[in-house]
């Protein structure tokens, strides 16, 4: 039976749609409960892993795509990285800010980054691409590719769902989106979060 067609997987998909739909549009999701539907506060399994496995290797400079509350970003700058922050929700910013002191958080959308071209060794996002209409997607790619050095690597986390509905991401769009670059790895696998688990596919990435 594949997870899709799990019934735990369907009850924890209505549950999350339900949590999405009680949010005004628009609102952040900060602002309630709704943040920690992806919320991990401790580093991820898979950010782990590529350190481990000697993919990411400090020092440099590192950019979170839509980092939330910011604990990967902590964790790295403990490992010997220079570390950056963007995210639109000024209420997870200033709690960051709060937190991390050694970490800079930008107010910024990721389609517009405010960064000059090729300053950012490595690039994660845990929980953005996968809120990028199909439409954007190569505008995504292409600010990712303008503010990575070449050879520099992206972390991505693509969720196959968006609050708590089955989008249309799938491995054909990470090859597609990211055609000029060099794929890796590219699994699908659940990944946690603080409340439940979620089903991603984990891809790592390197710029042309």
């Amino acid at each position: 039976m594949s997870q899709l067609d799990n019934p735990s997987h369907q009850s924890q998909s209505a549950s999350d749609r339900a949590l999405h739909q009680a949010r005004p549009a628009g609102a952040d999701p900060y602002a309630t409960e709704v943040y920690r539907w992806w919320h991990l506060s401790h580093p991820s399994p898979e950010l782990r892993a590529a350190l481990d496995e000697a993919w990411l290797v400090p020092p440099g400079r590192v950019l979170d795509l839509g980092c939330g509350l910011g604990t990967e970003l902590a964790f790295l700058a403990r490992q010997g990285f220079a570390t950056v922050g963007v995210d639109l929700s000024a209420i997870a910013l200033r709690r960051a800010s709060a937190r991390y002191g050694d970490v800079c958080f930008v107010q910024a959308d990721v389609l517009a980054l405010p960064f000059e071209a090729e300053v950012f060794d490595v690039l994660l996002d845990r929980g953005c691409f996968h809120y990028m209409p199909a439409e954007r997607r190569a505008q995504y790619e292409h600010e990712a590719r303008r503010v990575l050095r070449p050879g520099g690597r992206l972390l991505l986390r693509a969720c196959l769902r968006a609050a708590g509905v089955r989008n249309d991401i799938d491995e054909a769009t990470v090859h597609e989106t990211f055609a000029h670059w060099r794929v890796r790895q590219l699994a699908r696998t659940d990944i946690p979060s603080d409340t439940r688990r979620l089903e991603a596919l984990i891809a790592r990435l390197e710029c042309p």
